[in-house]
């Protein structure tokens, strides 16, 4: 599952990954896309032209990338350190206990990496989320050992917000499938949940999207998912779904 994550500006071409202490006497990447150490990973990043992104997963994370690094890595304190190697800006997630932890890193471009995925303890069956026939979503890696509830299956689906439509209309569809198999006690306050999900993901899509606007795009949700059919399940949650983005983009 999404843990962290951080978007960092590097004046310097190279983001560094691991134990919190700063490594002295660097040695330079020379065209690699990676360097790796017993506590830290160097990675070859896009500098001073915008910012990296870098995510943060446990279990599970996203099947996306090129795999640049897939090994132990010593963390002294249990945590993982995200920053430029000059030790400016770093971010700090913790992982668990101190000690190795395996970690696997991906990124878009090696050797210019803008956009970088960190899974702690990355496992090796691929799931299929719920999704629209015509409007498919990146399939996740996780354990052997995971159980994905409804609303797990629902923040995976809602981690990103690239293919906005596609996301959103498997947001839908789950919600309403979800719904069926919640008890009568808990089948309200699950379904605004998750719809609530939806909402707070919304505001990301558009950052001018107001509390009260979203309130009434939740509503709007809410209302139209009690008229989907099941055999018309797919088409439905797409159209719900192309309005509520009109409704929020505009």
């Amino acid at each position: 599952m999404l843990i962290g994550g951080a978007e960092i500006y590097l004046n310097h071409p190279v983001i560094r990954v691991g134990s919190g202490e700063l490594q002295e006497n660097l040695t330079p990447l020379g065209g690699s896309p990676f360097i790796a150490s017993e506590g830290h990973i160097r990675i070859a990043a896009r500098a001073q032209v915008g910012l990296v992104r870098v995510r943060v997963w446990n279990e599970a994370g996203p099947i996306e990338g090129v795999v640049v690094f897939d090994g132990p890595l010593l963390l002294s304190d249990g945590s993982v350190y995200i920053g430029d190697v000059l030790g400016v800006s770093r971010y700090q997630q913790r992982v668990g206990d101190p000690g190795d932890q395996r970690l696997m890193v991906s990124v878009d471009d090696p050797g210019k990496a803008s956009r970088i995925n960190i899974v702690v303890n990355p496992g090796k069956q691929e799931v299929t989320l719920t999704n629209s026939q015509s409007h498919p979503l990146p399939s996740f890696l996780v354990t052997e050992a995971s159980t994905l509830e409804s609303t797990d299956k629902l923040g995976l689906i809602l981690s990103a917000h690239d293919i906005p439509l596609n996301r959103l209309a498997a947001a839908v569809e789950l919600i309403h499938l979800a719904s069926r198999e919640d008890g009568p006690t808990r089948r309200v306050p699950m379904v605004e949940f998750r719809i609530r999900m939806v909402s707070e993901w919304l505001r990301w899509i558009s950052p001018s999207l107001s509390t009260e606007k979203a309130s009434s795009i939740s509503s709007f949700i809410s209302e139209h998912l009690q008229g989907i059919l099941s055999d018309d399940i797919d088409s439905a949650s797409v159209a719900i779904s192309s309005e509520v983005l009109r409704r929020a983009t505009t």
